[in-house]
């Protein structure tokens, strides 16, 4: 199953008694205080969108989304602090990080078919999602790939036999072995009713962890072309040293099944909407692409640094 955006948040309120710009920039978390905007250099037209977004590649984009995300840029403010739209700032403040992330996800999202309105309702979902963070439980889903002490960490729930999740797997622990010690993943179960074997794969994934063998039954069992009925599950925990009529045992007896249930019933509350759903320090990702998950680590990073975002 795919997981969806997040809904757009309400916009807030913009501050009185001041110009209609710098209202606008009020409105926005991070936005710099009250006052008029500095003077812009940015094109006021979406007409031309190199020159809008300089320095942004705008590659493999049609006329109309190219114009989209000019547009976007043009009318919504940089979550630097400064009262400038990302264009703006794209001009004007080299040393900005947040304009050039924007723009990019902006060109991912365009690439994907957003509109404009989706644009900024899906990048404004992402920065609220730095604010309201999901509180999973962990400590009984470990050990977590990738260094313990990684202070980021990401949740993953799952179902083994999920294609989308089989598809998005190896990206997901490539990206935490390209940054060791900095981000580890933990693994949590959500089989899919409607899917067969999903129970019991997930179950024998439970299995595994209580025995000190998930990751390898992991790997085994998303990379299986044989079914995963219990003989075969069965199959795999002896090729890992495991005994496997206690994994038969488990599974008839239903040992994990409450484990399991309270997994699902988390990232139910947690707002899952497909499997894989992933989180990231609690916040909800919607973009497991390469360069999504890039965003948010750098993002994240900054967000922990700072305790919130770094102005310029």
């Amino acid at each position: 199953m795919r997981a969806r955006p997040i809904p757009l948040l309400a916009a807030l309120a913009a501050a009185a008694a001041i110009s209609a710009c710098a209202a606008r920039s009020q409105s926005r978390p991070g936005a710099a205080a009250a006052g008029a905007p500095a003077t812009s250099t940015a094109p006021a037209s979406a007409d031309d969108p190199k020159a809008v977004l300089p320095g942004v590649d705008l590659e493999g984009l049609s006329p109309e989304q190219q114009r989209a995300v000019a547009e976007f840029a043009l009318d919504e403010f940089c979550y630097c602090g400064c009262p400038h739209t990302v264009s703006s700032c794209l001009h004007e403040h080299e040393s900005c990080a947040h304009a050039p992330r924007m723009a990019s996800q902006a060109v991912r999202l365009a690439r994907g078919g957003a509109t404009k309105a989706d644009i900024l309702r899906q990048v404004t979902a992402y920065y609220a999602a730095f604010d309201r963070r999901a509180k999973l439980t962990v400590a009984d889903f470990g050990p977590a790939l990738g260094e313990s002490t990684a202070p980021i960490a990401l949740v993953e729930f799952s179902d083994f036999t999920c294609p989308y999740c089989r598809a998005v797997r190896p990206q997901l622990e490539a990206f935490v072995e390209r940054h060791a010690g900095r981000v580890k993943l933990f693994y949590k179960p959500y089989p899919i009713e409607s899917h067969p074997y999903a129970a019991e794969a997930a179950q024998a994934g439970e299995w595994a962890r209580e025995k000190g063998l998930f990751w390898p039954m992991h790997d085994r069992i998303f990379g299986a072309e044989h079914a995963l009925d219990v003989d075969g599950l069965a199959d795999q925990a002896s090729a890992l040293g495991g005994d496997a009529e206690d994994l038969r045992a488990a599974i008839a007896d239903g040992r994990y099944r409450a484990r399991i249930e309270a997994s699902q019933a988390e990232a139910r509350d947690a707002g899952l909407r497909g499997t894989p759903t992933v989180f990231m320090n609690g916040r909800l990702l919607t973009d497991l692409s390469e360069e999504g998950l890039e965003q948010s680590l750098r993002d994240e990073e900054e967000w922990l640094q700072h305790r919130g975002w770094a102005h310029d």
